[in-house]
């Protein structure tokens, strides 16, 4: 994530001072430009959406609209500006030094702009509470939403906007209050207490878990892959634990790829192959005995979990109250997921 700056972006608003026509503002808030009033808020959106995501296609899909409209409104800005704001190529977009510059300006006054709105009509009529996360979409469909009934029954008045997505969103500038992410352990901040540690561990349902007593065994059993593993999810890579266990798979082992670790471990569950888990995404299935642990003694342990609060969000009571419960329900789970389930004995 990256780091909050100190200092607020300057105020474009100037709200009346009941001291008439003559009455003097204070510095940064003098009256918009008439450039900044010929400027259009569409056309502001349009360029923060494809700044952000690097793409026209994107940005038209997120805005509803067709990718020519938002391209017109990026081209409409530039001429308003006299200065180019992408770099446009064949692998996509890149910011110019004046599109950077105004994606920090615009993002940050859009975001501000969507909370005064949000407080307006809190204001005019009683609105309930909301707060907006964000996670991975498989801590989300596995660990998150499957909990969520428990903090509405405790917090009826609260509502829950969850994004899934694997991009590191900026959280003042999107608008999200919480994001749950993973970090390794050296990265952690002096001070704080990490919530629930990850660990990696081989599984397979329990039939298939008995025929593997070697890591040689494994050469004879197919292989469930996510398709994303890298660098990011190195935990995932089959090619990292081979050689942790120190053996070479065979050219012409069985593998099937999946985009999304749900499906991987539904396929697992069905008796499909051998899947890297994941705890505590996996942990209900090693519970209930759909799966077993394959080589328990290989398991691995891996980064944390830890809430970010946007500043701005922080002091918000339905803010703090879903940090305080789910701070809760990973301490709860912790002692569970770092301690693998045994395999299965048949």
């Amino acid at each position: 994530m990256s780091s909050q700056e100190n200092a607020g972006p300057p105020q474009l608003f100037v709200p009346h001072s009941g001291g008439g026509r003559g009455a003097a503002r204070p510095w940064g808030r003098s009256l918009p430009s008439a450039l900044l009033r010929s400027l259009s808020l569409d056309a502001l959106r349009g360029f923060e959406s494809a700044a952000r995501l690097l793409s026209f296609t994107a940005a038209a899909e997120e805005l509803s609209l067709t990718q020519s409209a938002v391209s017109k409104q990026v081209k409409a800005l530039e001429d308003a500006l006299g200065a180019p704001l992408f770099v446009r190529g064949a692998r996509g977009l890149v910011l110019t030094g004046e599109g950077a510059v105004l994606f920090d300006g615009v993002g940050d006054a859009l975001a501000r702009l969507a909370l005064t709105v949000e407080r307006v009509q809190r204001g005019a009529s009683p609105a309930r509470a909301r707060i907006a996360v964000t996670t991975s979409p498989s801590f989300a469909s596995l660990w998150l939403v499957p909990r969520l009934p428990a903090f509405q029954a405790r917090h009826p008045g609260v509502d829950i906007d969850v994004d899934s997505s694997t991009q590191n969103l900026q959280l003042e500038r999107t608008g999200v209050d919480v994001a749950i992410r993973l970090t390794r352990s050296e990265d952690l901040p002096a001070g704080e207490v990490p919530l629930l540690r990850q660990r990696a561990m081989l599984v397979a349902t329990p039939e298939l878990a008995a025929r593997i007593a070697t890591a040689a065994d494994l050469g004879q059993e197919a292989l469930l892959v996510f398709s994303q593993a890298g660098e990011r999810f190195s935990q995932l890579s089959w090619a990292r634990w081979h050689q942790r266990l120190g053996v070479v798979p065979p050219p012409n082992q069985a593998r099937s790829h999946f985009s999304q670790y749900e499906d991987l471990l539904r396929a697992c569950a069905q008796g499909m192959g051998v899947a890297i888990g994941l705890t505590p995404l996996v942990a209900p299935r090693l519970a209930s005995g759909e799966l077993a642990v394959v080589l328990p003694q290989h398991a691995v342990d891996g980064p944390f979990y830890r809430l970010l609060v946007a500043p701005a969000a922080a002091q918000r009571p339905e803010v703090q109250a879903f940090c305080d419960w789910a701070r809760e329900a990973m301490a709860a789970e912790g002692a569970n997921a770092a301690a693998p389930a045994p395999p299965h004995s048949s």
